[in-house]
């Protein structure tokens, strides 16, 4: 039998580095830090800037995961288990403070 691949919804520069707003990985992917690996490896190194945080393991603050609607942090994290069928949605927010004058 053939496995259903996790469909992962791509937003803003993650969409940009894939070239997709959409991309299919396969089922046998136990948990979202393999997922994210895998991401990074079809999308190039210029992902992982904006899935990690520079130097360290850590997610970026400004990544926003969702498995199947649901955020990773406050599921399990990079260890949140995936399943056939899941979805999960991606995107990497700059929050950019406006400074008016006057």
């Amino acid at each position: 039998m053939i496995g259903v691949p996790i469909r992962v919804k791509l937003h803003g520069r993650l969409r940009m580095a894939a070239g997709s707003d959409q991309i299919e990985l396969p089922e046998t992917l136990k948990n979202v830090g393999e997922l994210l690996e895998e991401l990074i490896r079809r999308a190039g190194p210029e992902a992982r800037e904006y899935v990690f945080d520079p130097g360290t393991k850590e997610l970026s603050p400004s990544l926003i995961m969702l498995v199947n609607g649901h955020s990773i942090r406050v599921l399990k994290g990079l260890n949140t288990p995936l399943l056939e069928k899941d979805t999960v949605t991606i995107d990497s927010v700059d929050i950019m403070e406006i400074v008016g004058g006057g």
